[in-house]
């Protein structure tokens, strides 16, 4: 798959800012802090601002108590979830 196939599968800063139910200007202003206090996952490495929509949710399940909170993902966790991501596609 090529960079911009991959790029087209992850969210922008304005999809992840829609989930989380926060206007863009919201989620740039809390992002860091999400990211830092609370385990929110940082964008993909080297694809710019995007985010892995699986990472997105599986920290959304986390806060509402619907998966137990653990280890923070590793870079294993993420190709796996990439995997699967494009399995499902």
């Amino acid at each position: 798959m090529n960079a911009f196939a991959e790029k087209a599968r992850l969210w922008q800063p304005e999809q992840v800012a829609d989930r989380l139910a926060l206007s863009p200007a919201a989620f740039a202003a809390r992002r860091r802090r999400l990211e830092d206090e609370h385990g929110f996952p940082g964008p993909v490495p080297g694809l710019g601002r995007r985010w892995n929509p699986a990472a997105v949710e599986a920290w959304l399940a986390r806060q509402a108590g619907g998966i137990p909170d653990s280890q923070p993902e590793t870079p294993e966790d993420i190709l796996i979830s990439r995997a699967r991501a494009m399995a499902v596609s």
